[in-house]
């Protein structure tokens, strides 16, 4: 097959990694690889997994870039005969609608198109009506809606998705056989963030987003730093929020007790060394790699009530689930952990054992390749 994957952007982040690790596996198995997004730092991630990137300027905001961005999909469909086109945002599926309106009539008939919701809400302060536009762009041309969430469901029955279109696939996973990390990471973290040798270690991985509650996660390091002296914590990842984050965490007394990491190539290494992962995000969406990516190394996972987040988290079981928005409980669970490390052990080693079972990427590729395959191998039935 010739597919092209259509992303926002290529930045450094959950949604990004599954499109780096789809085009990875798929060209693996012999098949041709487009992805066509703004750019951003992993296009070059990309290129060694031997798929092209072609740059666009997918901004939702811009008609006129929309419009270009719809110009350049259509081109490479044409040139390079593409067979299937996945889009994973809102704004590519718009300039896919654009790039292919009158198709029959324009040599593209053939061409497959599917989509994936990968979230709801960009913020907790986002209008509905903008959530609704977002999901209803999404359904626009797509003869196949793949979802990964039953919150995701729910919204795509509002905005009018047929039934027959969606289809319940969940393909957010992990390269369990390439994320590993080393025997000495736990010290040597501590020592390069200038925490104690015993610091108990609690961490969160994410772009400095809205959507992502950063400021959850400061608010409860704040309570569980008065509580446990060696507590110390890592926000990794960068953003537009990074200076207002770092100003929060100095207001709040944290300075010498919380890091901010920026971007990272060493994740493994990090979540090695850390004691408690934290989720704080509130918004639905999917999973969340860095959850799988903690699991895997069998740490215990900490998250806010989220539907998605229940797909990989049981309480008590593979990871401690807390009410949607609630510090003082987060606080409290992430102190419990600290305490009793033994219960944290066993959450880890179940949840590690979940990652492999269900999660691991190239059981999910090639489940996804098949889906493809099936897609591509049915009749065409074009709009009037």
């Amino acid at each position: 097959m010739r597919i092209l994957l259509a992303a926002k952007t290529m930045g450094v982040g959950g949604l990004e990694r599954i499109v780096v690790a789809l085009a990875r596996e798929l060209g693996g198995r012999g098949h041709q690889v487009w992805v066509v997004s703004s750019g951003g730092d992993l296009v070059a991630d990309l290129r060694r997994s031997g798929a092209e990137h072609i740059r666009a300027p997918l901004e939702i905001t811009s008609p006129i870039g929309v419009a270009q961005a719809a110009r350049q999909v259509r081109r490479v469909i044409v040139e390079q005969r593409i067979d299937l086109v996945h889009s994973f945002s809102a704004t590519a599926s718009l300039a896919i609608n654009l790039a292919l309106r009158a198709r029959s009539a324009n040599g593209l008939g053939g061409v497959r198109v599917v989509s994936s919701p990968m979230g709801l809400q960009n913020s907790p302060r986002e209008l509905p009506v903008t959530t609704w536009l977002r999901n209803w762009f999404l359904t626009l041309g797509a003869e196949q809606i793949l979802v990964i969430s039953p919150e995701i469901r729910r919204h795509l029955k509002r905005v009018g998705a047929r039934e027959e279109a969606l289809v319940d696939f969940n393909f957010v996973g992990l390269d369990i056989d390439t994320f590993q990390a080393s025997g000495d990471d736990r010290l040597s973290v501590r020592r390069e963030f200038r925490f104690g040798p015993d610091a108990r270690l609690i961490s969160t991985i994410g772009a400095l987003h809205p959507r992502k509650s950063h400021d959850l996660f400061i608010e409860a390091a704040r309570r569980v730093s008065a509580a446990e002296p060696r507590a110390c914590f890592l926000i990794v990842g960068d953003g537009e929020l990074r200076a207002e984050l770092e100003a929060l965490a100095i207001e709040r007394g944290l300075e010498s007790r919380l890091a901010f990491t920026g971007v990272r190539e060493d994740v493994a290494r990090l979540l090695a060394a850390t004691d408690v992962y934290v989720k704080p995000g509130v918004l639905e969406g999917f999973i969340g790699i860095t959850v799988l990516e903690a699991l895997s190394l069998g740490k215990p996972v900490v998250a806010f009530e989220t539907q998605d987040v229940k797909l990989a988290l049981t309480d008590g079981e593979t990871g401690l689930i807390v009410a949607n928005g609630d510090v003082d409980q987060l606080a409290d669970r992430i102190l419990y952990l600290l305490h009793n490390p033994q219960v944290g052990d066993r959450l880890g080693t179940a949840g590690q054992q979940l990652v492999i079972e269900r999660f691991d990427f190239g059981v999910l590729a090639r489940r996804l390749e098949e889906f493809y395959l099936g897609v591509v191998g049915r009749p065409v039935v074009l709009s009037p």
